[in-house]
């Protein structure tokens, strides 16, 4: 039971050094208590508050990047680094990078291709660098279920 109660505290020990915040996680309790303050009240407050699922999925109040704010940014990377293939794809309608930022964005894969080609224009409209172009494509049909 001892060697038990120990390890417990050593895995404690660990995961308070793994982040800026404590014990309780991120969010609005996170920021308001610090790593040092009261852990239950930070935790109370992450859960009465629903800050803590709302940073995690946007990457704010202290929460890391993951949910939707890594998908975003995987996404406009990929852009960046496809766009004349994204380009043509999306002139198309289909391609095998067009497939993979649906996969990315969390869109609809089936009317995806046709989406783009018919938001071809406005997507790319001015000088659009990788960010614009993911904007624009999230506003599609195809992805304003996100």
């Amino acid at each position: 039971m001892k060697k038990t109660i120990l390890l417990f505290i050593a895995a404690l020990a660990v995961a308070s050094q793994a982040k800026s915040y404590g014990l309780a996680g991120c969010g609005l309790g996170s920021m308001l208590m610090g790593p040092k303050g009261n852990q239950v009240s930070a935790s109370t407050t992450n859960e009465t508050s629903g800050t803590q699922f709302f940073g995690i999925t946007t990457g704010t109040s202290n929460c890391a990047e993951d949910g939707v704010a890594l998908r975003d940014e995987e996404s406009r990377s990929f852009a960046e680094a496809n766009l004349p293939s994204l380009r043509q794809e999306m002139a198309q309608g289909s391609g095998e990078n067009l497939q993979v930022l649906a996969s990315l964005m969390g869109c609809d894969q089936t009317s995806f291709g046709q989406d783009t080609r018919k938001g071809y224009d406005a997507i790319f409209a001015g000088d659009a660098d990788a960010a614009t172009v993911v904007d624009r494509v999230q506003a599609t049909s195809a992805c304003s279920t996100r």
